[in-house]
């Protein structure tokens, strides 16, 4: 190698050391105070959620796309991150945990008893512009409820995330609930065909997935029932010879454009044939569609305190949409029983969130904070997700994820060093510089290691910087190794000292107060 060639590659790895190699955009890092701080608010919600029968399961990280594709709707499905490389054709990380879990239902070797309780935790991915609160790496805490159903099941979901928040000290969470079955049910009896009902609830779904509410539903309604009565499209293809598309009937122009492409042995004029003829003679569609235009425009305003809202629903829709309305009372019957403050619920009917993976009931639980109320959980019923899963078992669910970077931040503004982070009853022993004692402390700290269970930090560093040292940590003693053992209580600033027997029987009756055996 020459002299030459050996400077060029010592410049080039400089040049490679000082260039910075910083965060992906839209993840952040959690060092070990915050970590500590997060972890703890993931394991009381995880806590809260046994108190409920909920157990934790796991689910890889990695799942293959189709599973979100088949249900999860548009809004998810544009945010996966999928993974690139040889062999990875098809596989994403995952984007929301709840169809990993209901996979796992699905995919148990026995049966399980139902209604199955779960409990999960863990970080999910969405390709997501990286902004203030939105980040593309973050971890959600919920549970799923499988194979129960009803106003009753909703209830207990809504209620259990309700009551998790309270158990943190949020007095009073605000809780605004949907339901997506009242939307479907006025569909489905409009007088639409099934075909075009369908199809029509999926671009509902992407529309939804844009806007988030009924409004945007009703933006779609509007530039369907616009292109009806705007005569046929030029779309640039030939038209079937058996179908005479200057005049072609309405009805015929919608299946053409929500089902453009058809297969199999008959052909598309054959098949919009054979939709025509269910459909019921003299009905307008034009009219059916100005009716559901209407109802959800209404919908789209039907938004306030719940004793409000039902009685409108009472008088507006019990004949539209009698199951759907007879639900949300019940569950608001249910939920005052769970001890839930109707004062803290809003019934929001505009609330249009995930139409084409939730069924019926959705919902989204807020804190308040000092820049106004924010939303830190959200969740809804599934039903069919099992099902369409490829699964013959009972296939009703509902389930909630609390955001958890995003609780953290919302409780930020409450919180206190003091229930934040409680500190540790550990020690830091050290040798505070002294000489010769290294080989005391070590064996002190690995006497100590062996028979109580506490956190025992070694150090060399001298007294004052020991002190700092064990204070950053949260460690409540300093054990000082010199030719005595000195105990320092950080907190009061006593000192005493011990022996090495002495201080092991001293740990071990303050572990058994702590732990509650003295009691």
């Amino acid at each position: 190698m020459t002299a030459s060639r050996s400077a060029d590659e010592a410049r080039s790895l400089a040049s490679a050391a000082e260039q910075h190699v910083g965060l992906v955009r839209g993840t952040r890092d959690w060092l070990q105070r915050d970590y500590a701080r997060l972890a703890t608010l993931e394991r009381r919600l995880l806590d809260q959620f046994a108190r409920a029968g909920y157990r934790p399961v796991r689910t890889p990280v990695l799942e293959l796309s189709d599973l979100h594709e088949r249900k999860s709707g548009a809004g998810i499905v544009a945010k996966l991150f999928e993974v690139s490389g040889a062999g990875t054709a098809g596989i994403s990380l995952r984007p929301e945990l709840t169809a990993g879990i209901v996979r796992a239902y699905v995919e148990s070797g026995e049966p399980a008893s139902l209604p199955w309780r779960a409990s999960m935790a863990g970080p999910v991915f969405r390709f997501l512009p990286p902004g203030r609160i939105h980040d593309r790496e973050f971890t959600q805490v919920g549970v799923e409820l499988i194979g129960a159903g009803g106003p009753a099941a909703d209830a207990e979901v809504i209620w259990l995330a309700d009551w998790s928040l309270r158990a943190l000290g949020v007095e009073r969470p605000s809780i605004r609930i949907g339901h997506v079955g009242l939307i479907l049910e006025l569909l489905g009896r409009s007088g639409l065909p099934v075909a075009a009902t369908s199809a029509l609830i999926e671009s509902l779904s992407e529309a939804a997935s844009e806007g988030q509410d009924v409004r945007s539903l009703e933006s779609a309604l509007d530039r369907l029932a616009a292109w009806l009565g705007s005569g046929p499209a030029d779309d640039g293809r030939e038209a079937s010879p058996t179908t005479d598309t200057a005049d072609e009937p309405a009805v015929d122009r919608l299946f053409r454009h929500l089902v453009p492409d058809v297969a199999g042995r008959r052909s598309g004029a054959e098949i919009i044939g054979r939709l025509r003829r269910k459909w019921e003679l003299g009905h307008s569609l034009h009219d059916a569609l100005q009716n559901v235009r209407e109802q959800v425009r209404t919908l789209a305003d039907l938004r306030g305190p719940a004793a409000e809202v039902l009685a409108r629903l009472d008088r507006d829709y019990a004949a539209l949409a009698p199951a759907s309305v007879a639900a949300i009372r019940e569950l608001t019957v249910l939920l005052e029983q769970h001890g839930v403050d109707l004062g803290r619920v809003e019934l929001d009917l505009g609330f249009g969130r995930g139409i084409g993976f939730y069924t019926q009931m959705i919902f989204e639980v807020s804190v308040p904070t000092p820049d106004g109320p924010l939303e830190v959980c959200g969740g809804g019923r599934y039903d069919g997700l099992a099902r369409v899963l490829g699964s013959d078992r009972d296939d009703r669910g509902a389930g909630f994820a609390f955001g958890l970077e995003r609780l953290y931040q919302a409780l930020g503004a409450s919180r206190t060093e003091a229930d934040a982070a409680p500190p540790s009853r550990g020690y830091l022993v050290t040798t505070a510089g002294a000489p010769g004692v290294d080989r005391d402390a070590a064996a002190l700290a690995t006497f100590l290691r062996d028979r109580v269970d506490l956190p025992i930090v070694l150090s060399d560093l001298g007294f004052d910087e020991a002190v700092r040292y064990a204070q950053e940590l949260g460690l409540e003693h300093l054990v000082v190794v010199e030719p005595t053992i000195e105990v320092w209580n950080l907190e009061h600033g006593d000192v005493r000292s011990v022996s090495g027997g002495e201080l092991v029987e001293q740990l071990r009756s303050r572990l058994s107060v702590v732990r509650g055996d003295a009691l």
